[in-house]
């Protein structure tokens, strides 16, 4: 029942989505100091499960403040590649898909939460309320929050894992964490932390997918109004909006998130970067950020359209304004 409940207010709460404002680190700074933010962690049960989750809650984190508060709430966080991991202890320690006899005690008994720095939160087998508190927790430490109703219903992402004696990926699709190696509980992080780098990434890919949809979409009816030869009715001024906005979502997959490229904590890690790379071919990261791209493309090439359009209505009216100035002279 209290599953229940919490799924149904953490799909429903609406956060607003705007800018980072400067001021608001301070003032949650000094609510931070006066213990006026929820607690992180809820009392009560914990049930165990073999699901990992993904959302995209924000453009970013603050993370100096994230830490703070971590620290304040006496959470062991460990900083990794702009990433922050956490562990949150479990009551039971049952696992259905480990392997049984002695390698079972390489099993961690503790769920894992990764806060990256451009706004994902990856659960590692933390159960709906555990993960419904840390979301609600994180709202004050977001940067350009998005509304909760699309991040559990678009921004998100599951997938399932077990324990294996070697880390991979199933046919099935379902990730194998390794154990019975040496120093199994960081080699265990570390495999989780390069999973959750390549479905995070499909996270972000998918918000990135989301603006662009929504751009074409206030520009599908442009072609209509050329083959019908009507008059395009935008100014110079919603033209360059557009642009704006083409421009920042193209910096944004290219520049800022080269949600392309290896994460550069892996280039030294052979064995990271290999599981990474499976991760990504899973989700076909590369061939929705190809798609992604060329959407983009026809989209620069309709706002090209706009602008050439409004110069030539631009120069039009000077050539009408300098004919009349002409035609004055001429007059008097």
């Amino acid at each position: 029942e209290n599953t229940a409940g919490a799924a149904a207010a953490l799909a429903h709460r609406q956060r607003s989505r705007g800018k980072h404002k400067p001021q608001l680190q301070h003032e949650n700074e000094e609510k931070l100091r006066a213990n006026t933010f929820p607690s992180l962690f809820p009392t009560g049960s914990r049930t165990n499960s073999q699901s990992l989750m993904t959302y995209c809650t924000c453009e970013s984190y603050d993370f100096d403040l994230l830490l703070k508060a971590l620290q304040k709430e006496r959470v062991a966080a460990v900083y990794f590649a702009e990433v922050i991991h956490i562990s949150i202890p479990k009551t039971a320690h049952a696992f259905s898909s480990a392997p049984s006899g002695k390698d079972q005690t390489n099993v961690s008994d503790e769920g894992d939460v990764f806060f990256f720095k451009d706004g994902c939160v990856v659960f590692w087998d933390v159960p709906p309320d555990d993960m419904t508190a840390v979301l609600d927790w994180l709202e004050p430490y977001q940067i350009g929050s998005h509304q909760r109703s699309a991040v559990v219903e678009d921004y998100s992402e599951i997938a399932y894992f077990q324990y294996g004696h070697q880390a991979g990926i199933l046919p099935s699709g379902e990730l194998v964490v390794s154990i019975g190696n040496q120093n199994w509980a960081r080699t265990q992080i570390l495999e989780k932390i390069a999973f959750s780098y390549g479905i995070q990434r499909s996270v972000k890919v998918s918000v990135m997918e989301c603006m662009a949809d929504s751009l074409i979409d206030s520009l599908k009816h442009i072609p209509d109004i050329l083959t019908e030869k009507r008059a395009l009715k935008m100014d110079q001024r919603s033209v360059m909006k557009v642009m704006g906005r083409l421009l920042a979502l193209r910096s944004l997959i290219n520049l800022h998130l080269p949600l392309g490229e290896t994460p550069e904590a892996y280039w030294e890690e052979p064995w990271l970067e290999e599981l990474y790379h499976k991760m990504s071919r899973e989700l076909d990261l590369t061939a929705r950020i190809r798609t992604l791209n060329r959407k983009l493309d026809y989209a620069h090439q309709v706002v090209e359209v706009l602008r050439t359009d409004i110069s030539e209505k631009h120069h039009t009216r000077l050539e009408l304004i300098i004919i009349g100035l002409i035609a004055i002279e001429v007059l008097f």
